[in-house]
């Protein structure tokens, strides 16, 4: 086999975690190969302070070779070199000599030095650069890159691009099968969903997660209100009681009075008289909020590309009009844009439900 087959395995070692049981850490499998050719050692990252792919894969290997000095180890990212929740699995490897180690992704994190370690300690190092790893840990290259969560906006349009007439009404402009995706796959996947003060106040959803056949299920919401609003409006369907995840508050406001224990206030700064996003992404992560859904109107939307925050739209598209010119638009700053001043999306894929269609773009950074 080669080099990238054995890759390959690990690769599909490293789905098997769930992305929630690792988080803030990334998806990673390892393999160990002994002399032959044969396959000796497999484990895979699967829960956040537990032993890393590398460790169950040496530890494995060890039940019956207890000399790994001829073996190759391949690992679909870097092995970390700095103590964190465990070892440094560099180490390890280290420890037990291995002869080589193929690595299928370098690892974003500036923390990590693992292959230069392994080299620096005689072992032979090469990396094969798969893309779909990428893929598979884009939350976690965004986490380490950008130091934000990784942001889905997602909206419903008109084919004119209207989210909601002038009084701010827009059930339903997406029909049940749109509705069911954004629950069972948007809302179901990330940590968070992001909305307005205004739009929760408007619509008096629950922003939660609704699949057919299953029973509710809660989802932490982040609530942009800068004048702490929500706290005024009792009886909002998203104030249920909770038992597993918050409503983040997020204002300038320093708030020291009573609040429901699933209630919690992010004070942020003013800058410009808007919400400093950048102090928010920084809190949200020392939360564990790796990945976040934005749902809100035009200015939310168009607030997070323009401070180019978004990572990937989801935008679905019904076959209706809205001509009224004070319509609400999906993307709607307020301020003038010349055409030269576009934004570039690559289209990722298209899906249609019945008479509506999602349109799914990488934004391109």
């Amino acid at each position: 086999m080669t080099a990238l087959a054995y890759l390959q395995k690990a690769f599909l070692l490293s789905k098997k975690a769930n992305s929630k049981d690792i988080r803030p850490n990334p998806f990673v499998g390892a393999i160990i190969v002994d002399e032959m050719g044969e396959i000796i050692g497999e484990g895979y990252h699967k829960k956040l302070g537990e032993p890393h792919a590398e460790v169950f894969a040496i530890q494995q290997a060890l039940e019956n070779h207890k000399d790994l000095s001829t073996c190759t180890l391949y690992v679909t990212l870097e092995p970390c070199s700095h103590f964190g929740k465990t070892p440094p699995c560099s180490d390890l490897i280290i420890l037990h000599k291995l002869k080589k180690v193929v690595i299928g992704a370098l690892d974003p994190n500036p923390k990590v030095s693992g292959a230069k370690i392994l080299a620096e300690a005689g072992i032979e190092v090469e990396v094969v650069h798969m893309p779909e790893l990428q893929k598979l840990n884009q939350v976690f290259n965004i986490n380490q890159k950008f130091k934000r969560p990784r942001y889905i906006l997602k909206t419903a349009t008109t084919i004119n691009g209207s989210i909601a007439d002038r009084n701010g009404n827009s059930k339903w402009i997406s029909n049940e099968k749109s509705r069911q995706y954004v629950h069972a796959t948007l809302r179901n996947q990330v940590d968070a969903i992001l909305t307005s003060a205004k739009t929760v106040l408007q619509d008096n959803a629950k922003l939660n997660i609704r699949m057919e056949g299953a029973q509710e299920k809660e989802q932490n919401v982040i609530i942009l209100d800068k004048n702490l609003s929500i706290l005024n409006n009792k009886k909002l369907e998203l104030l249920y009681k909770r038992s597993n995840t918050k409503i983040y508050l997020v204002t300038h406001l320093d708030y020291q009075g009573p609040l429901e224990e699933f209630i919690e206030v992010i004070q942020v700064p003013l800058i410009d008289d808007q919400l400093s996003l950048d102090e928010l992404n920084k809190q949200l992560l020392q939360k564990n909020i790796c990945e976040v859904l934005i749902e809100g109107g035009g200015k939310l939307n168009a607030s997070f590309i323009s401070k180019n925050l978004v990572d990937e739209m989801n935008i679905f598209i019904a076959p209706k009009l809205l001509t009224d010119p004070s319509s609400i638009n999906a993307f709607s700053s307020g301020i003038f844009q010349e055409i030269g001043e576009k934004q570039h999306f690559q289209l990722l894929e298209l899906i249609q439900f019945d008479s509506d269609v999602l349109l799914r773009y990488d934004v391109l950074h």
